[in-house]
């Protein structure tokens, strides 16, 4: 689907000749781990999209406020994470409104990049995401971070999975190994002569 729809509606990589990979973040901010990424993407002058979870945002503002501040781009992952098979149409619609709006309100941006739950939507809510002006961002390269036991694992899927120019990386910023990881992919891209965009910066492009 993705190749057939324009990326302001749907996307899962970049241009497949581009010299850049998005890294994009899910599931924070996190009040620990966040803030090490951010001091970690700094040092290294990476931008970064992050996807927030709207009840974590609301607990923790002011991490959000120092992504926008620092040049990240700032998108939403709905207000509870519900499971995608419980949450209608209408709650969803509902979820990215209340987090959408409270994204404009700490960082004075539209904040019109989604990415749903679990990347699962059905027509419904793809049609009412569209209909509310959001972009919908999926990936097409995900380590599963979460499951990992040690960044050898994470090297170990480096070397299975060379990145590519395009490439949508899927990483979480709430567990320890997020600053780890980042390290491992940009010493890699940097190997690889890509450098780092954000999906906005693809569907402007």
């Amino acid at each position: 689907m993705s190749a057939a729809l324009p990326r302001r509606l749907f996307m899962t990589s970049g241009p497949a000749g581009s010299r850049a990979i998005a890294l994009t973040f899910d599931d924070g901010p996190d009040p620990v781990q966040t803030p090490a990424l951010l001091d970690r993407l700094r040092a290294l002058e990476l931008r970064a999209t992050f996807f927030v979870i709207g009840a974590r945002v609301e607990a923790h503002p002011g991490l959000v406020r120092r992504m926008a501040e620092e040049g990240h781009e700032v998108g939403h992952h709905s207000w509870s994470h519900g499971p995608p098979h419980q949450t209608s149409a209408s709650t969803l619609l509902d979820e990215a409104r209340r987090t959408t709006e409270l994204l404009r309100q700490l960082t004075g941006r539209p904040g019109q990049l989604c990415r749903p739950p679990n990347g699962k939507l059905s027509p419904a809510k793809l049609l009412g995401l569209w209909s509310l002006g959001q972009s919908v961002v999926l990936w097409n390269r995900d380590p599963k971070d979460y499951r990992l036991r040690g960044l050898e694992e994470f090297q170990g899927w480096l070397g299975s999975e060379p990145l590519q120019g395009g490439d949508i990386v899927l990483l979480h910023d709430n567990h320890g190994l997020v600053v780890p990881v980042l390290d491992a992919i940009a010493e890699k891209a940097a190997a690889l002569g890509l450098g780092f965009t954000t999906p906005s910066e693809w569907i402007v492009g």
